[in-house]
């Protein structure tokens, strides 16, 4: 035996093996676009942050503020998911980065979701 292990199937699809390689391929390259579509909510934010002049009171751009924090998280997120999915391509496969990969997408299509509907809610209806 070699010394990569023998890659196991994520999973079969109506009879196509899906290899694990291919999944983390998948999940590196989404997280990193959902990175850049987070970033366009948080331009959005940011934007209109900027739109109200500097004598508002905290109260009215504390949302603002809270939000592109929220949204600078959800970012930071997509990047912890491509770094591990990229280890886990650089160490070879190993289980538990696998597993990692795949849990912290999860939380990212979860985290991104949020980010979208609770930015379209600010700016829409104030």
């Amino acid at each position: 035996m070699g010394a990569w292990p023998v890659p196991r199937p994520s999973f079969i699809l109506g009879g196509t093996l899906i290899e694990p390689k291919d999944v983390v391929l998948a999940v590196l390259g989404a997280a990193a676009a959902l990175a850049g579509f987070v970033l366009v909510f948080l331009g959005i934010i940011i934007a209109s942050y900027q739109s109200y002049p500097g004598g508002v009171p905290e109260k009215v751009v504390r949302p603002y503020r809270i939000s592109g924090a929220a949204l600078l998280g959800t970012f930071g997120l997509s990047l912890i998911t491509v770094a591990v999915s990229l280890l886990w391509l650089i160490n070879g496969g190993s289980v538990a980065l696998y597993g990692w990969s795949i849990a912290l997408f999860a939380l990212l299509l979860v985290a991104v979701f949020a980010a979208a509907a609770w930015t379209t809610r600010m700016v829409l209806w104030p």
